[in-house]
């Protein structure tokens, strides 16, 4: 019987200079030794983590997606403030949701963003936090908010029969057609602007993951690669890549305590390959962007047009 399998995240010219400061903060000679005990010479978990979020932020096409300004943080704050007045007239208090925390441009053909800590992301596991049982209360996820009732769902979520959709060549995704979220999110985005707000997302979602697919025959990065298992056969693991590694790691393992998670974080800080695996999927991302202006230009029109709506709500509102 198989063992239960983890799984993986799926996952420029500006970036340069950045590159290759890490790239010498980082490298070793390719012909370093396994990984031993640390000396402490490797970078210290807060600025590594500093570096890795400037390099996930340094991809275009994810970066246009999901990583947050203060447009995003602006747009949120009025369709919150929208959906709560809408539920009120409708007889149910609402709480409005807090912001998502600050996005690091992981890329939606990950499955999540999954960067921190012991979860997996675009190239595996890219740091070792604490144990789980270590993890303190105030570290735990929040719960779910509790369930409202069928009342409140319908009023928040609408006809659960009327939905919008759009697909890309994996994925399908679906979101409520009436309702108080719905009508909030039509205010800000225009009547036909949902919808097509829907479509350009996959469009872009799609052009990741192509764009992830393209990296696999890049030269550069397939290098990178090579050095990794090599690094990695010296600790005495064998893995294709990190990816494959994160996937095939059982669920009940820890990774901050896997043997053979512990030797891939080690030997990506060694080899320098995230600098070198983030910097050659921000030349990918770019050049799908550069063979794909229209969505790209049509997506950021959207979110143009959502902002300026989002500003007159809070004005009037007196937020702002």
């Amino acid at each position: 019987m198989a063992r239960p399998r983890r799984s993986a995240g799926i996952a420029v010219l500006a970036l340069a200079s950045l590159v290759l400061a890490l790239t010498a903060a980082w490298a070793l000679n390719d012909r370093s030794a396994a990984p031993a005990a640390d000396t402490g010479t490797a970078a210290k978990p807060a600025a590594r983590q500093a570096v890795l979020t400037a390099l996930r932020n340094g991809l275009p096409l994810s970066a246009l997606l999901r990583r947050t300004t203060d447009t995003s943080r602006r747009v949120h704050e009025a369709e919150q403030l929208l959906v709560a007045a809408c539920m009120s007239a409708r007889g149910f208090r609402y709480t409005p949701a807090l912001a998502a925390p600050e996005a690091s441009g992981g890329s939606g053909a990950s499955g999540g963003s999954g960067t921190s800590g012991t979860s997996p992301a675009l190239f595996g596991f890219e740091s070792l936090g604490a144990p789980r049982d270590a993890l303190t209360p105030e570290s735990q996820p929040a719960p779910a908010e509790r369930p409202r009732g069928k009342g409140f769902d319908r009023a928040l979520y609408g006809d659960p029969k009327r939905k919008i959709s759009a697909r890309n060549k994996v994925l399908r995704v679906s979101r409520p057609a009436t309702g108080c979220l719905a009508e909030s999110q039509a205010r800000l985005l225009g009547e036909d602007g949902r919808v097509r707000d829907l479509a350009l997302r996959m469009r872009l979602d799609q052009g990741e993951r192509d764009a992830l697919a393209e990296l696999e025959k890049d030269p550069a990065f397939r290098a990178a690669t090579s050095r990794w298992k090599t690094c990695m056969a010296r600790a005495g693991v064998t893995a294709k890549d990190p990816r494959r590694l994160a996937a095939d790691l059982p669920v009940t393992a820890d990774p901050a305590t896997d043997p053979a998670a512990r030797a891939d974080v080690t030997c990506k800080e060694r080899t320098g390959y995230l600098a070198k695996a983030y910097a050659r999927l921000a030349v990918t991302q770019q050049r799908w962007l550069d063979d794909n202006k229209e969505p790209a230009s049509e997506w950021r029109t959207l979110r143009h047009r959502e902002d300026t709506a989002a500003r007159r709500v809070l004005e009037d509102s007196g937020e702002r």
